[in-house]
């Protein structure tokens, strides 16, 4: 059986690996195990590289399938299972409640951000003296000058992301946001049509 996996938001997704090759995985195990392991795990987010899968797994640690990693739906009876994994896994919403007790976690995900990343950069299409349309989030906002007389910029003033936010990379939502040819995206290559 599977269970629905988180995008893999952290850099623990890349085991040694460039983050840039590989595709990240929707659903995967719900128990994962490899031979070094005391006990089993809940995999948190999967990605699948040309030469096998990564999972990352919620207490911190990540697994590589190598061809010796171990999947279950239930571990066996009398095997240890990581009490982190466990507890995070069914408070964020991946699996049931155990005997009706209410747990919660609150894991990070693709949620937009409060602040449009285009605040305070020159990301912007300028419309007329001192205001521009955010590349970002398409919001028209004025254009000031701040950072003082050791530090000047110039850009649009801090603002909430507009209606038209472009979607947050699976890998890095919106914190590696670069300029390519005119138009933001991530600077990984899933957003910028690279080879992935």
């Amino acid at each position: 059986m599977s269970v629905p996996l988180e995008p893999p938001l952290t850099r623990s997704a890349v085991v040694g690996h460039a983050i840039n090759w590989g595709k990240p995985l929707t659903t995967g195990p719900r128990y994962v195990r490899t031979p070094g392991m005391s006990r089993w795990h809940r995999p948190r987010h999967g990605v699948r590289y040309p030469h096998g899968i990564s999972y990352g797994l919620w207490c911190g640690q990540a697994a590589r399938d190598d061809g010796r990693l171990l999947t279950a739906d239930q571990p066996p009876a009398g095997d240890a299972v990581c009490g982190t994994c466990e507890g995070r896994a069914i408070g964020a919403g991946q699996d049931t409640q155990p005997d009706g007790k209410a747990l919660l976690f609150s894991p990070a995900r693709l949620v937009p951000p409060k602040k449009c990343p285009g605040s305070r950069t020159v990301w912007c299409e300028e419309l007329a003296w001192n205001v521009g349309r955010c590349l970002v989030c398409g919001h028209v906002c004025p254009m000031r000058s701040s950072g003082g007389p050791y530090n000047p910029r110039w850009g649009l003033t801090t603002h909430p992301p507009g209606p038209d936010l472009i979607p947050g990379c699976p890998f890095h939502a919106w914190r590696e946001l670069g300029v390519q040819d005119g138009r933001v995206s991530c600077r990984c290559t899933h957003n910028l049509g690279g080879q992935a």
